[in-house]
């Protein structure tokens, strides 16, 4: 039967894009039909319509892969990226050669459209094949954790509930009088349900003290987090005399039966110390406040981010997390291999990649 590449039709392909996502990853991957139309088509950095390609024989999905366009800041200069997303082949059509193809068709269609470099966070499934396409790796990511309440840990240690309540009350009594003697006086703070539109200003600011991140302007806070559907964010911003100094953006959810909050942004002077402790300890505070019992971020090596939450209770996860290799095809000459590559030159969140959009 003949097989073709397709651009993904909402209307037309999305039962059968659905189902191939169901048996690629699990019941659990977001299977929202609303969520995949804000992600795929109304994108703003789309240039000639959604990036996202399925490979149909008939009218059956055997394959998928696309890219999800956006800015990425590189030494001063803005290219356009796209992660690499939805890489899938049905089990019954394994060995041969699609993900290959597939991969090779999103990089030829992205190039089409403009794309500067493809980047991706591959699991251990995907990884060996982008290192067999030639994909470089720049680095590792790593993933933070701090326990706020631990009153779920002492009970799996314990194994006695009550002995374990007044653990945690102990625990975090000492905890909140510590927090609150290091928060920082001069800093002011505000949480709101949204991203409002004066981040644009906090992000110009601070903008050329880093080397590798994606742009975090209005523009694309805004479609990130303001327009999802399926999901609300918690924006919280510092400030000194009313000028925003940084800002950090939660994502509540429930892991293993626990409350969690995942810290998907998180930006400020990346060389002020004083700046990221206070966003860290504001963090902190939130979850407290929220009876959320630990919290999550990612972080690249590019300025004092990690020496500082690494010295204020956070500690790297056990098990690095599912997507954790960052590879990378660069698709025009705006931009070298060597510009990128490297740990210590990014700036990464818990909000790149597929992981927090439950892909």
């Amino acid at each position: 039967m003949e097989r073709e590449i397709v651009r993904l039709d909402m209307n037309r392909d999305f039962e059968a894009f659905e189902e191939l996502s169901v048996i690629s990853f699990g019941e659990g991957t977001n299977s929202k039909r609303k969520m995949y139309e804000w992600l795929f088509d109304k994108n703003p950095y789309n240039k000639s319509g959604n990036m996202m390609y399925l490979l149909k024989e008939g009218g059956k999905v055997i394959g998928c892969d696309g890219l999800l366009p956006n800015e990425l800041y590189v030494n001063g200069k803005t290219v356009l990226a796209a992660h690499s997303v939805k890489s899938m082949t049905h089990p019954d059509y394994k060995k041969q050669g699609i993900f290959r193809m597939m991969t090779q068709n999103s990089c030829e269609r992205g190039k089409q459209d403009g794309v500067d470099v493809v980047i991706g966070l591959a699991n251990d499934q995907s990884y060996p094949a982008y290192q067999k396409f030639g994909w470089p790796t720049l680095f590792e990511k790593e993933v933070y954790v701090k326990p706020i309440l631990i009153n779920n840990i002492l009970k799996r240690r314990i194994k006695i509930g009550f002995l374990s309540s007044v653990g945690n009350s102990i625990y975090t009594a000492y905890m909140k009088n510590k927090l609150k003697v290091q928060m920082d006086k001069e800093i002011s703070f505000e949480i709101l349900n949204t991203v409002p539109k004066n981040i644009q200003k906090c992000w110009d600011t601070y903008k050329s003290k880093y080397n590798v991140l994606l742009v975090r302007d209005y523009k694309y806070l805004n479609y990130r987090y303001n327009e999802r559907p399926d999901v609300k964010y918690i924006t919280i911003l510092a400030k000194i005399k009313n000028e925003i100094i940084g800002f950090a953006i939660l994502h509540n959810s429930v892991a293993n039966g626990s409350k969690m909050t995942s810290c998907v942004e998180f930006f400020t002077d990346p060389t002020n110390a004083r700046y990221i402790k206070s966003l860290a300890n504001v963090i902190s505070k939130y979850c407290y406040d929220n009876g959320i019992e630990y919290v999550v971020v990612g972080t690249g090596l590019h300025g004092k981010f990690k020496n500082v939450l690494l010295s204020n209770g956070f500690m790297i996860t056990r098990k690095p997390p599912k997507n954790n290799m960052m590879i990378a095809n660069i698709l025009s000459d705006k931009l070298t291999m060597n510009e990128i590559n490297g740990h210590e030159k990014w700036h990464i969140t818990q909000g790149d990649g597929e992981t927090e959009l439950d892909l």
